[in-house]
Parts: C-alpha cells; structure tokens; sequence
C-alpha cells in the first residue's frame, strides 16, 4: 500500500551565552546622525519621529523624546534647550548634535526617579541589537556642575547595562581602567572621585564643548526596544555649594536588524524498481530549510534543529552519498557547518537525544537533532539533507 510520508518539525533558537557575538555588517547596519538635521530649537517632552539608513538604503524609523524635570533656565549660552546645534560637537567641530541641557534648581539626588534629571528616550517599534550611541562633553566645573549619566536599555521586560567606552581605552568592562588622564570622565563601576555604578558616568575635570576629552559611547549586544539615557548634575563634592547650566551632546545611534528565521521542510521520495513513490523499500529525501532572512547573523550555538520522523519510516544510517561521509548532507552552508558531532538521535519511546543508530537503516530512530556550528549568515539559508525507508 502506499503510505503517506507525515511532515513534522521543530526548531529551538536560544540567546546562549556566547564566546563571539555576530554583529552585522556595514551594509546592514543602520546609521543616523544628528549632523545630518539641519539646525532647529526642539522642545521638551515632545517625541520626535527619525529615520536612519543603511548600506543598502533601506530606512528603519524612531523616535526620540527629551524630557526634564527640575530645570530653574532651560538655556546654555543664550541658546534655548533642546536644540540640534553645534554648540556642543566633539572634535567634529561643524557637525550638529543634539544638545540638552540647562541649569538645575538644584543638584540631582538620585537617578533612580526622574527629579532634577534630563530624561533621552529612544523607541523602537521591533526589536533592535548593537545599539550604540555617542555622548560628548561629559566633564565637571566645580560650583557648577558635575554631568551624571545613566544609560540603560530594555526590550519591553528585561533592563539591560551597556557596555562604556571612551576614547581613551576605558570603560565599565572587567579589567579596563575606569578613567584616564586623557578623560574628563569617570566610567563606573567606581567610587572615585565620585560614586558610579556599572550604568553610570561622571565628569572628573572640565573639557571643552569640541574635543573628544568627554566623549562617551555607550553600546548593547542585546535586543532592545528602548534606550533610557538620564542626564543630572551630581550632587555636591568637597568645597561646592552652587549650581550652574550645563549640556551635553548626542552626535547619533547606529543599530542592527533581528535575525528573521522560518523554517521549511520538504519531502521527495526516491526513485525505485516501481518508481518514485512513498512506497515501502523506498527511500525518502527529507530537506530541512532554515532561512534568515533579517539583516543580522544569528549567533553561534543558537539553533537547533529537531525533527521527529513519521512511524512507518527507518533512519538511513550510512554516508548520505559520495560527497559526504556523514548520513546528512548539507546542500547550502548559509555559513555554517555540521560535523558528524553535531548530529544527535532519539530512540523511539525516549526522551532523550543520546541513542546510537546501527549502521544501515535503523527503525528505531525516531528523531534527529542538528546544532550547526558558526553563525548562520544574514541573508542566508542552511540547507540539510538525510534519508530514510518506508517500511
């Protein structure tokens, strides 16, 4: 009789820890500059739509809203806050930024909650990774100002902490000093000048609104919805007992796209004495496709393949064909490889993937495992092949 050959499929893509990360390319990954906006006076707490771009001129929109609480003069140097300007521009001294800032009724006591801080929030419709954006001009004038920043990310339940940097080969990461003569910045987790946590910065001397002395980036690997950047004025030092304005600037974000995966599975019998037919003795080519069709790589060690054979089929446990020494083939590598390690089966009536198959056609086996090695490329596809009998 002919036997129908049942299709049945899962995949596991996991976020495991990994020793490296897939970032995207420069032709996927998307930029937006504030250099690139012609000058304007913004407001505060009014959220604004952007568009950043990427290699291959595709567009991916955002928006970001300024928010204050506690600001006595909402000006610096005459010019009203938030603006896109080059009051405040890093080294890039004609590049615009977007610079907010003011003088504070007082200092700032925590950045727990929102009183006497500056508030940058960045929102995405979807999912996003390697988010980085770039501060500068992180520095402290005493009886002035001291800038307190705070940077996390969050995708919708789980906060995220960056990882810092400056230009100066510090930053929050274990083993990396935390400040430098060159940096008119503290990076935390510090207690010194000033107490700083992992998320945090502070000025430690003064630096001037066109250099790189208080630069600051700010970088996830995770994906995130949402960046929250507070901006405060520390509380007061040794010696201090007045507060005066201050600024800070954003040059940009730049930020990758989420993997896009589906799954597709196809079965074609092979040719026989009476034809290619699901027939019993024939043999079944089962072709396991996964896509990815988002801008990003997916991880290494984040996929797995488990398919689970239909009764009435045995796994065919002998080189796939010429090409290969292993019972599958791989037809198209999407950068990936499967060695004869990566291959793992389930014996039927088990829950486990720790069974032998015998050398042949294996009846028993009633599923098989994959977990490719490397990261499936952006715009890619894995391509796997195996056989087996229709009993």
């Amino acid at each position: 009789m002919i036997r129908p050959v049942a299709v049945l499929w899962t995949i596991a893509a996991c976020l495991c820890a990994q020793a490296a990360h897939a970032g995207c390319d420069a032709a996927n990954q998307y930029v937006f500059t504030y250099a690139s906006r012609p000058t304007a006076t913004l407001s505060y707490g009014t959220s604004y739509t952007y568009s950043a771009t990427n290699g291959a001129g595709a567009s991916q929109s955002f928006s970001v809203q300024v928010s204050q609480n506690g600001l006595s003069s909402t000006q610096v140097n005459s010019i009203a806050m938030p603006a896109i300007s080059t009051l405040v521009t890093g080294s890039a001294t004609s590049d615009r930024t977007l610079v907010f800032g003011g003088t504070f009724s007082g200092r700032t006591g925590s950045m727990t909650g929102t009183t006497r801080l500056i508030t940058m929030t960045v929102t995405f419709a979807q999912p996003v990774r390697d988010f980085s954006l770039k501060a500068y001009d992180v520095d402290f004038t005493s009886n002035q100002f001291r800038d307190w920043v705070q940077v996390t990310g969050s995708d919708g339940t789980t906060s995220y902490t960056p990882v810092l940097s400056t230009p100066w080969n510090t930053g929050n990461q274990t083993g990396e000093a935390r400040t430098s003569t060159s940096s008119s910045l503290v990076v935390g987790p510090a207690t010194s000048p000033v107490s700083v946590s992992a998320s945090q910065a502070a000025g430690r001397q003064s630096s001037d609104n066109n250099s790189e002395t208080g630069t600051l980036t700010a970088s996830f690997a995770q994906p995130v919805t949402s960046i929250t950047f507070k901006y405060g004025n520390y509380p007061y030092t040794s010696g201090e007992n007045s507060t005066g304005q201050q600024a800070i600037g954003i040059a940009g974000f730049t930020f990758c796209p989420m993997p896009s995966l589906s799954l597709a599975k196809t079965s074609e019998p092979v040719a026989g004495s009476l034809g290619a037919f699901n027939l019993p003795g024939n043999d079944v080519v089962y072709t396991l496709t996964l896509t990815n069709s988002g801008g990003s790589p997916v991880d290494p060690g984040t996929i797995v393949l488990t398919d689970a054979l239909p009764s009435g089929v045995a796994f065919r446990n002998i080189a796939f064909d010429g090409s290969t020494s292993l019972p599958v083939k791989v037809i198209d590598a999407g950068g990936m490889t499967v060695s004869a390690g990566a291959i793992s089966y389930r014996r039927s009536g088990e829950t486990a993937f720790t069974y032998s198959p015998t050398s042949g056609y294996d009846p028993l086996v009633d599923a098989i495992r994959i977990t490719p090695g490397g990261a499936l490329d952006a715009n890619a596809s894995l391509s796997v092949q195996f056989r087996a009998r229709v009993e």
